[in-house]
């Protein structure tokens, strides 16, 4: 064979590789996104053997495609977790899910403020309402940079007014209500 010959057999190949690669990678979002959702969804329709059924495999795929996606995984288990009050599940997968975010997206990203709300949920739901407050006013805070949709931030306020309540500062509270 010709060294030219061999050399065309040798790009074709590469190129064959490149293109079935990118078709598995691309399927295995597919997956990771259609696992998600259906999480999600069994989520909002109180299923939640169901929602930790697809939650996990999508935890799973997430780590075929990196921290972004673990985060993501990571924190919808958490708020299955939380709405379970199994609160000791919910911490950990939102602590990972908070160390895995701010270290693929930033400190300062949405997503993180999202994480760390539902972490100050879990924080207010134990009682541990000093700790709540600061990771309700760190996300507050990036929100409202971000300028992150009404009722994200309306959810995050509402928890804050709660912590604050908890802890005797009234004035915070109502400060934090009519935002």
């Amino acid at each position: 064979m010709p060294a030219a010959a061999g050399r065309r057999c040798a790009v074709a190949a590469m190129a064959l590789l490149v293109s079935v690669l990118i078709g598995c990678a691309s399927s295995e979002r597919f997956l990771w996104e259609e696992y998600t959702g259906r999480g999600i969804k069994s989520l909002a329709d109180g299923d939640y053997p169901r929602a930790e059924q697809f939650l996990s495999r999508a935890l799973r795929k997430a780590a075929d495609l990196g921290p972004t996606e673990q985060g993501i995984s990571l924190n919808g288990l958490g708020e299955l977790y939380r709405l379970q009050r199994r609160h000791q599940d919910a911490e950990r997968m939102f602590t990972r899910s908070l160390a895995l975010k701010e270290a693929a997206l930033g400190r300062d990203h949405p997503d993180v403020a999202t994480t760390l709300t539902n972490l100050g949920l879990v924080y207010l739901a134990e009682g541990r309402n000093e700790e709540a407050v600061v990771l309700l006013e760190r996300s507050l805070g990036i929100q409202q940079a971000a300028s992150v949709r009404r009722g994200w931030i309306d959810r995050t306020l509402s928890a804050l007014g709660q912590a604050y309540r908890r802890l005797g500062r009234e004035d915070k509270a109502l400060e934090a209500e009519v935002r």
